[in-house]
């Protein structure tokens, strides 16, 4: 039987009639556009708190009844607590959509089990309870109409389950680990629900999300992820976005919302298992390339991958921050235990290290300065040799140096490189190996631009799953 036209709430002054519907994360922006969506599809959401938008969707729609409903998604009895009074209420469930913003730590190293499970539990176990419990619920027919504004029967199964992923479930690379290991699970029960609802007449779908201004200004705030709900602040300037994102610009909440309206309604009856990615074409610009696979040599040391499960062989840019922000450079600073003074003098004697450079052939010039623990500044730049592989580069210069001068052997604090290209250039991997023999894998490697640009990683993210002095064995006593 055409589920169509019982399931097409869409009529032509906008409004979605009939349908009742959940949808956590209501208080982010993103879940904000959503319910207004839904509740009335042709206004545009109000960037004002959760309370201001049920006060004004009253308003402007008052056959459009919004409830908060505060409970724990990762809790199992809550959800079923929930879908109980919803049919108790009203006689009937349409709708589920779980929208999170949790996004973790951005770093492995600062990367507890604790903050994964909580990752994981706001956008894994929230679908994955929504699929395993509301699809009985929207079983149920309804006769009559029931006795809230614009109630209609409901005489065919049929519901729909929408899930707000993120594009870090579909490439990764968009934040941290906890963050794309939760958008790959979240994206998987989507993919696992098509057979899990087959002839239950009710449908899962997922929206990839890209970038999202929440029209939030980020600068000076803590955007370390457990916290604040947001990307980093560097990520809103326009040049950041003309590089990685096709239309050149984030995407706003009720583009998003919009998607979600989409597959909540008959105009999606025949969509499901689906994976719309929502990014302004971000993941076709370059950042988002994956490979289906990689492949062994005759060794047979690693074998072909499937497409199932994609290898980013290319790790993330990271972020370019400015060295004219005094956010961006204050929170440098606090993350890697630097102080100002200290950042401005790393700049200062990476770029000035440039001029010692010997580059006659790749006219390529890097100057690297090192920062040890009690506060001695050792400088380097790179020295060419006609037989190439003589050259040696700028950072191992310096360690060269300092290794040889007393009162600067260690240990390092600090190391910054300086060339004359943007974005940053990062070190060779030879010179990844050396810092690992003489640093800790949390210490700060800077990198400066040429055009007041600069990014900062952690040694281990610029080298992992290195091997260092740790790993040989203690020499033997004769």
């Amino acid at each position: 039987m055409d589920s169509t036209e019982d399931f097409s709430p869409y009529r032509s002054d906008g409004k979605l009639y009939g349908f009742v519907c959940v949808v956590t994360g209501a208080s982010q922006p993103v879940g904000q556009a959503i319910i207004e969506e839904l509740a009335a599809c042709d206004n545009p959401p109000s960037p004002t708190s959760f309370a201001e938008t049920i006060s004004t969707l009253s308003a402007a729609h008052p056959n459009t009844n919004v409830i908060p409903y505060p409970f724990n998604v990762s809790q199992e009895p809550e959800t079923l607590s929930l879908i109980d009074e919803v049919l108790a209420a009203f006689g009937r469930l349409d709708v589920w959509v779980c929208s999170s913003g949790l996004l973790g730590p951005p770093a492995i190293y600062d990367t507890t089990p604790e903050d994964l499970q909580k990752v994981f539990e706001a956008h894994a176990l929230a679908p994955f309870f929504a699929l395993k419990h509301a699809p009985a619920a929207m079983g149920k027919l309804t006769e009559k109409k029931g006795t809230y504004p614009n109630a209609v029967e409901k005489k065919q199964r049929y519901g729909s389950i929408v899930v707000v992923g993120s594009v870090a479930g579909t490439y990764g690379g968009c934040w941290g680990p906890c963050y794309t290991m939760a958008a790959h699970a979240s994206l998987g029960v989507v993919r696992s629900g098509v057979a899990v609802l087959k002839g239950s007449g009710v449908r899962v779908n997922c929206i990839s999300a890209g970038q999202v201004d929440v029209g939030v200004d980020l600068h000076g705030m803590d955007v370390k992820g457990m916290t604040a709900q947001f990307p980093p602040a560097s990520l809103q300037e326009k040049e950041a976005q003309q590089k990685t994102i096709g239309l050149e610009r984030a995407g706003r909440p009720q583009e998003v919302a919009r998607v979600a309206g989409f597959l909540a309604s008959g105009f999606s009856s025949y969509v499901t298992g689906a994976n719309l990615v929502v990014d302004g074409g971000a993941s076709q610009s370059g950042n988002g390339e994956t490979a289906p696979g990689i492949t062994a040599g005759s060794n047979g040391g690693v074998k072909e991958l499937d497409s199932f499960r994609e290898v980013k062989i290319k790790m993330a840019t990271p972020p370019i921050l400015s060295t004219t922000s005094e956010s961006d450079i204050s929170s440098t600073c606090s993350t890697f235990s630097l102080t100002p003074s200290e950042f401005s003098e790393l700049q200062k004697k990476a770029v000035e290290a440039k001029s010692l450079s010997y580059s006659p052939y790749s006219k390529f010039r890097v100057g690297a300065v090192l920062l040890t623990k009690s506060g001695n500044y050792v400088q380097g730049a790179n020295v060419e040799n006609a037989s190439y592989p003589v050259t040696t580069c700028a950072e191992r210069v310096a360690f060269g140096k300092a290794l040889t001068t007393p009162g600067s052997q260690g240990p390092f604090k600090a190391i910054a490189v300086a060339t004359d290209i943007s974005p940053p250039a990062s070190p060779c991997g030879m010179c990844r190996q050396c810092i690992r023999e003489f640093c800790e894998l949390d210490m700060p490697v800077i990198m400066f631009d040429a055009e007041g640009g600069y990014s900062v990683l952690k040694l281990g993210e610029l080298l992992p799953l290195s091997f260092g002095p740790e790993h040989l064995d203690k020499p033997r006593q004769s």
